[in-house]
């Protein structure tokens, strides 16, 4: 069984396919990397377009092995995606009081029967903790024990309508069904956690930032419980943008810049050291300090985390998390960009890796794939829906499945195309 996953971001669509071995381990055997259009702001706003992106990708894993299409799942991101806390309450009505897996799911649809804005829906429920008898309980696992009433607190994950409904539009794509499609879209930012954190940081308290090139997302854990979610509409992309304007040169001028010899902490950086504009685009011809762009780079950064130390606050005590924060995607690979995270939340910061110990590697370039921030998310969305399958601790629930029926004749021609034979 293969499990193939997509992370759909404003710059490139990256993925990861992994076998399940007969042993249950997973072994990852193909990465992709494809240039993504139609994507803003972790949305997708151009249906048409993404797909164009969407096909790429699925053609190059669809000529590897075409079963590896079969079980897709894709991440959901963007500023429209909402964190909420719901408590709910049921009684145990058995003799013995045993609490059963029913009784939990009882609880979590109760947490779910909340009024939310109109256009909204949940995509994602999970208990934060439970309370049995008024006492609450340490573990999320409470299968097993006795009580009279069972509460939840639960985290609600919900997602504006139309975007959700161009996921669904690209689920059925690829799926090729028409409905049933829990499990396939998984916020990114809990997947990226997956990939990421340890239980151990989890529980001391950890603050995980995601920077991609059109957000940056952010989950805070403490005591092992998630206290925020968060996705802001600021990205790496927007450094680009910055950078483009003080140097008067062209958007892809800018992020090749940006990231041959650009640093976030300009302290790091000699005034001396210059660039010639020349070698990035043709007919520049000036001469920049790399101190400049430094400090373009870092004025944006240090915006970037003031966003993020605004909404900390919120959390008041429960924002002190010794565990420190890392930081994952694209936007970690900038050079300095720790030091300015370490100054401005004053946190022990350390860039994020998945977990390479959780996957079998089968060879050394997929091994250099991998062991890369950029592919944190993907690889948290194969072990989210590895989790799913295997049910492993998973507490994971899914929103309402989707009504939205394709008839779209542009999306039917490029799935038969996609689904034909070679």
């Amino acid at each position: 069984m293969f499990i193939t996953a997509l992370d759909l971001g404003s710059s490139h669509i990256k993925g990861v396919v992994a076998e399940i071995k007969k042993n249950g381990s997973l072994a990852i055997i193909k990465t992709i990397k494809k240039e993504s259009r139609g994507i803003k702001k972790g949305e997708i706003v151009y249906p048409e377009e993404t797909v164009k992106s969407l096909f790429e990708a699925l053609n190059d894993i669809k000529h590897f092995d075409k079963r590896c299409l079969k079980n897709l799942v894709f991440g959901v991101s963007g500023i429209k995606i909402r964190f909420h806390l719901s408590r709910a309450a049921v009684s145990i009505p058995r003799p013995d009081f045993e609490i059963l897996p029913e009784d939990v799911e009882r609880v979590i649809r109760e947490s779910m029967a909340v009024n939310l804005p109109t256009g909204w829906q949940i995509i994602h429920s999970f208990p934060r903790e439970f309370i049995i008898d008024d006492i609450e309980v340490d573990d999320t696992n409470v299968v097993g024990l006795s009580g009279k009433k069972l509460e939840a607190n639960v985290i609600l994950i919900s997602v504006f309508s139309s975007i959700y409904k161009n996921f669904i539009k690209l689920a059925q794509l690829v799926l090729g069904k028409r409905s049933d499609f829990d499990g396939s879209i998984i916020f990114t930012p809990l997947a990226c956690e997956r990939a990421v954190l340890s239980k151990n940081q989890k529980e001391l308290g950890v603050i995980l930032i995601d920077i991609g090139f059109g957000t940056t997302s952010f989950v805070v854990y403490q005591d092992g419980k998630m206290m925020l979610a968060r996705v802001l509409p600021v990205g790496s992309g927007n450094i680009t943008n910055d950078l483009a304007i003080g140097l008067k040169c062209s958007i892809e001028a800018a992020e090749n810049i940006k990231r041959s010899v650009g640093c976030a902490y300009a302290r790091d950086v000699s005034v001396k050291d210059k660039i010639d504009l020349s070698e990035y685009e043709e007919g520049l011809s000036t001469q920049v300090s790399r101190k400049y762009i430094a400090e373009i780079i870092e004025a944006r950064v240090r915006e970037i985390i003031s966003l993020i130390q605004e909404e900390l606050r919120t959390l008041g005590p429960a924002g002190k998390l010794p565990a420190g924060a890392i930081i994952t995607g694209g936007g970690a690979r900038l050079s300095g960009i720790a030091e300015v995270v370490r100054e401005e939340l004053k946190f022990p910061t350390h860039i994020g890796f998945p977990n390479m110990k959780e996957f079998e590697i089968t060879s050394t370039h997929i091994a250099d794939e991998i062991d890369n921030p950029e592919m944190a998310a993907a690889c948290g969305l194969v072990l989210t829906r590895y989790d799913l399958i295997s049910k492993k601790g998973s507490q994971f629930s899914f929103g309402s499945k989707s009504q939205y029926n394709l008839n779209e004749p542009w999306f039917r021609k490029i799935f038969k195309t996609l689904m034909a034979s070679d």
